[in-house]
């Protein structure tokens, strides 16, 4: 709320209090809110107004009662959908009809000059705020209008009261709740409908139990084939054309409309998710990741096919490039990101996105140890140390130098036996392809594994082997952490300060003004620990980025993944890839590259925002 310090009635609205004492009628018919600044800010000028300097939105007024002798209430609703644009909410005027000339008065005036309220009129950052302003009615010299502070805000009891009575006439509230401060622990409390629930994902492929396979928004999450070219979607899943590979157009995860809240009270913070409105509550519209990495094809555009390796080793402005090559609807993940992690997190109530999904693709085999011992020519073999690190079916590059692919790249292995000839033994590593011309020295490295991999799952959430060499999926998006980071767009960060900017038409890396919209908070200075505490900012809640590492968080405690992070421009990427470890996870937030950056590890994932 914007800080008005003094209020003051006019002249002319004292001139109607007076007429109160005579028995006449006043009637409130509404509030001004503006943005103007006064040039004389003394009682005596701001007594003589009759209008804002420049009012940018009105409110109706919902009721005015009396409360005291001399006084009445007079209540309205600010809602920042109504306004036609953004604004600070720097004045403030409460009109009344004159009963005598029934012409319309500036019955009080405020003016909050510095302290004024910034006001998003963004319809994803929904703002409802119930205002009760005090009036004092009588002729008195020393008239006055107070705001009511603990007024201007339906009271926490009071919206208890109203969602718990709501809930039994239509719908369902779904919440946890977590202490903020000093606070270690992965886990959350079930509140609300979710006390009682239980989320359990596969380990193995067999049958758990998960109570939110039947709860909405969880259950109508669903996998489909979208026909780029015709705009329309040929199959859900379940649907007997339904084709993970692509044949049947991109294999996208439709995520649906839903309600959720995320606030600090009290040293808690609290998510909610809901299956119908609620006031206060901000409406996630619905929305399509794709269901696998994105891979690219030769003519630069990116897809979601199951049975293809995933595009790295470009930076976010080239996949961004190459995501709207498939259509202007289409753009890479954004702040929708963070409705995942609130999905996720109402739904499983604990941080640790390993412990509770499966390990990922996390520890694949990436060493300039493993070098070829022997040359070969034309072939399709490389003879290393002895290792078992390998496995067939995998994915690897073979490389002149560590990561540089030079020779070979997303080759899968077919054959790994013991090698023995002379002195020389080791393990033989068969690979498909083209055959390849390697020297002594040569390294084979894994790199991102071909998707599919919870392809037999379906839409439901684990693994089918928890041995961090193979992938893990949560409703329908694969590998939503491991194998390849996914860039987050729509993020820039200047020296830990964060913008975000929610229009995917303008999203354009190394900008922080409008239409990026700077964050209340600074992101954690501190790098390369695991995190153990969330921003939050009123004006963009969902957005919740590092702020405070190590002090006891670790790989099972606090978010239970790292954060690393470095001053200047950077952009963000998230979830880690196939040699993180333990460091990976849903929280694993990468924000020290620049927007030039590219990377064997760094990858990308579609959004369809339309």
């Amino acid at each position: 709320m914007a800080g008005f310090n003094n209020i003051y009635i006019t002249t002319e609205g004292a001139k109607l209090a007076a007429k109160t004492i005579e028995g006449k009628i006043l009637k409130f018919s509404h509030a001004k809110l503006g943005s103007g600044t006064l040039s004389d800010t003394s009682v005596s000028a701001i007594k003589q107004r009759t209008s804002l300097v420049k009012a940018v939105m009105e409110c109706d007024i919902l009721k005015a009662e009396k409360t005291g002798d001399t006084q009445a209430t007079v209540s309205f609703l600010l809602k920042n959908t109504e306004a036609d644009s953004p604004f600070y909410f720097r004045e403030l005027g409460i009109f009344a009809i004159d009963p005598d000339t029934q012409n319309e008065v500036l019955y009080a005036y405020a003016n909050a000059g510095s302290n004024a309220e910034y006001i998003n009129n963004s319809v994803s950052e929904i703002v409802e705020k119930y205002i009760n302003v005090v009036i004092t009615i009588d002729n008195a010299d020393n008239v006055s209008i107070t705001l009511d502070g603990t007024q201007i805000y339906v009271t926490e009891a009071e919206m208890n009261s109203a969602i718990k009575e709501a809930i039994t006439k239509k719908g369902n509230l779904y919440g946890i709740k977590r202490k903020v401060n000093d606070n270690t622990s992965s886990a959350w409390e079930r509140i609300e409908d979710s006390i009682g629930l239980v989320a359990n994902a596969t380990k193995n492929g067999e049958a758990v139990q998960n109570d939110f396979d039947s709860r909405y928004p969880w259950s109508e999450i669903i996998s489909y084939n979208y026909d780029v070219t015709n705009k329309k979607i040929n199959a859900y899943y379940g649907d007997p054309t339904f084709k993970f590979d692509g044949t049947n157009g991109e294999v996208l995860t439709r995520i649906p409309e839903f309600y959720w809240k995320r606030e600090i009270i009290d040293g808690y913070e609290y998510i909610y998710i809901a299956d119908y409105a609620i006031a206060g509550f901000n409406k996630a519209e619905q929305f399509s990741v794709g269901r696998y990495d994105a891979s690219i094809d030769e003519d630069g555009k990116l897809h979601s096919f199951s049975g293809y390796s995933p595009s790295t080793n470009k930076n976010i402005t080239q996949h961004r490039a190459a995501a709207k090559l498939l259509g202007n609807e289409f753009c890479m993940l954004d702040y929708r990101y963070f409705l995942l992690q609130m999905l996720y997190l109402v739904e499983y109530a604990n941080f640790n996105s390993q412990a509770q999904l499966g390990n990922g693709i996390v520890s694949m085999r990436r060493s300039n140890t493993d070098t070829a011992l022997i040359v070969g020519e034309t072939t399709n073999t490389i003879v290393i140390p002895t290792n078992t690190a390998f496995y067939i079916g995998q994915q690897i590059d073979i490389c002149s130098a560590l990561d540089n692919r030079s020779i070979a790249q997303d080759r899968t292995i077919t054959d790994i036996e013991e090698y023995s000839q002379g002195v020389t033994e080791g393990t033989a590593i068969t690979f498909d392809g083209e055959p390849v011309d390697i020297a002594v020295g040569n390294i084979i490295q894994s790199c991102g594994q071909k998707s599919g991999h919870c392809d037999n799952l379906g839409m439901k959430s684990g693994c089918l082997s928890n041995d961090s060499k193979h992938g893990v999926i949560y409703r329908g998006i694969e590998n939503i952490f491991g194998n390849v980071y996914n860039w987050v767009d729509g993020i820039n960060i200047k020296d830990y300060q964060a913008y975000v900017c929610r229009d995917p038409e303008q999203y354009i890396s190394d900008k922080f003004e409008t239409p990026y919209e700077k964050l209340g908070y600074i992101n954690c200075q501190e790098k390369d620990m695991y995190i153990k505490k969330l921003g939050y900012d009123e004006k963009n809640p969902d957005i919740a980025l590092p702020i405070e590492i190590g002090g006891g968080a670790g790989s099972s405690s606090g978010m239970c993944d790292s954060y690393y992070s470095e001053t200047g421009n950077r952009v963000a990427r998230v979830g880690g890839g196939f040699s993180n470890g333990t460091f990976a996870g849903l929280w694993l937030w990468v924000c020290y590259d620049t927007s030039a950056t590219s990377y064997l590890l760094s990858g990308a994932r579609l959004l369809k925002n339309q």
